[in-house]
């Protein structure tokens, strides 16, 4: 099976390479652990129509755990992982593209953006164009917004504008189709839900699952700000019941799907036998699965599943059988350490962190788990000065090996999340050079 051809080298030489060809870049931005960047390389990267798409432009993979990434982040805006976004030959953003979109409908966007660039425009330019009024958008270009990534911005297309005005002025002046995805990303970013409008949305079977992406991942926040809640989550219930048991959706859509009809049964109903469902559901999926890609994000949406189910010495038992066979187990043992969190079991959650930073790869990685680990600790344990001053001796150490890539974008933020608590641990008489250094 034909594989997409990422290139070698820096991303300065990728650029410097689309320049030359007159070629657009395609920069995939993540991390081996993330279970969204795993479902993308399984839905998306490995389907055929997507791979004979990214012969026509250049693909790089910006890995969050490489020399200076995240340097590179802060350059480009790159932040949560996965990151997609498609590049003009000149270095500008045509488009950044939803990762939660199934791969059929990935591979549509995918399409609109190139054939918006070849006609001399972008998500920017058609942007400026709807909010000024200067010029009719075409439906490519309407489309390219309805489906442009809000999520992972960070200020590149908004700039200075405030997002929900900016989405409702769009929904406003859009048309269908891509006026309804636009209408759910301005209700969702206003906070105020159209009851009315989505019962409609939801009751077309066709639209309803072109936005199946904004429903399974924040289908239960529009039922919480709407009016006529039991209404609109038996009608999204439903919607859901329907795509958990569609044959033609990826194993990951369909378990979300489980996972979101139980949600919904957790705000507002009794789960009329929800449990066995999402049980039954979980261990096939799970008994079907063999791509190591899928496995990984399918583990991740099950134990969620389970936990929402109340079955969480299922979800345990899950992630416990996952750890010798994960490519990625150091993510898992956070999920083990929320697990013991959940019952109040402190030793478990301090064990479980600190095995994950112990066996976390890659830099960045290393740092942010490392000090996840050293806030639990201060959490948890802020008595156990010994294994603070150990916690934050290993932190030192990943920074020193993270370098100047330690205070940049991921590793920053959360570097900035220690600092409140090491101010309170500054005055200790056995920690407080320790924590001065950091």
């Amino acid at each position: 099976m034909a594989a997409i051809e990422w290139l070698g080298g820096s991303l300065a030489d990728a650029f410097a390479l689309a320049g030359a060809q007159q070629r657009p870049l395609f920069l995939y931005w993540g991390a081996v652990w993330c279970p969204p960047c795993n479902r993308v390389k399984s839905e998306i990267f490995a389907r055929d129509e997507f791979v004979q798409r990214s012969a026509a432009v250049l693909c790089y993979h910006l890995d969050g755990d490489s020399a200076g990434a995240q340097a590179l982040a802060a350059q480009y805006a790159l932040r949560s992982y996965p990151t997609l976004v498609l590049f003009a030959p000149d270095g500008s953003e045509i488009t950044r593209l939803p990762c939660e979109l199934d791969g059929e409908l990935f591979v549509a966007a995918f399409d609109t953006a190139l054939t918006v660039h070849a006609a001399g425009s972008s998500a920017a330019a058609a942007l400026d164009a709807a909010l000024t009024g200067t010029r009719a958008l075409s439906g490519d270009e309407w489309t390219l917004l309805a489906h442009y990534s809000w999520d992972t911005d960070e200020g590149k297309l908004l700039g200075t504008r405030a997002l929900a005005p900016t989405l409702a002025t769009l929904a406003a002046a859009s048309t269908d189709p891509d006026a309804a995805r636009l209408r759910l990303h301005a209700q969702l970013a206003a906070g105020a839900v159209d009851a009315a409008d989505l019962l409609a949305l939801l009751a077309d079977a066709r639209l309803a699952r072109v936005n199946m992406d904004i429903f399974n991942n924040s289908g239960v926040n529009l039922i919480k700000i709407a009016s006529r809640r039991e209404e609109l989550a038996a009608a999204l219930g439903g919607v859901a019941a329907q795509w958990a048991d569609d044959f033609w959706l990826s194993a990951p859509d369909r378990l979300m799907a489980v996972r979101l009809q139980m949600r919904l049964a957790r705000l507002l109903a009794p789960a009329h036998g929800l449990q066995d469902r999402v049980r039954e559901k979980v261990e096939e999926a799970l008994a079907a699965s063999t791509d190591p890609y899928e496995r990984h994000t399918l583990v991740n949406t099950a134990v969620s599943a389970l936990n929402d189910a109340g079955l969480s010495a299922q979800a345990e038992q899950v992630l416990l059988a996952e750890l010798p066979r994960s490519h990625s187990p150091y993510y898992f043992m956070l999920s083990l350490a929320a697990n013991a969190k959940r019952r109040s079991d402190i030793a478990g959650v301090l064990a479980w962190y600190g095995k994950a930073w112990q066996a976390a790869t890659g830099p960045a990685t290393r740092l942010q788990w490392g000090v996840t680990y050293l806030n639990s600790v201060i959490d948890l344990a802020p008595q156990d000065s010994a294994r603070i001053e150990q916690a934050a001796q290993g932190v030192l150490a990943d920074i020193q090996i993270a370098g100047t890539d330690a205070f940049q974008q991921r590793n920053l933020a959360q570097l900035q999340k220690l600092a409140p608590k090491l101010a309170t641990l500054a005055a200790g008489p056995h920690t407080a050079a320790l924590i001065a250094r950091l």
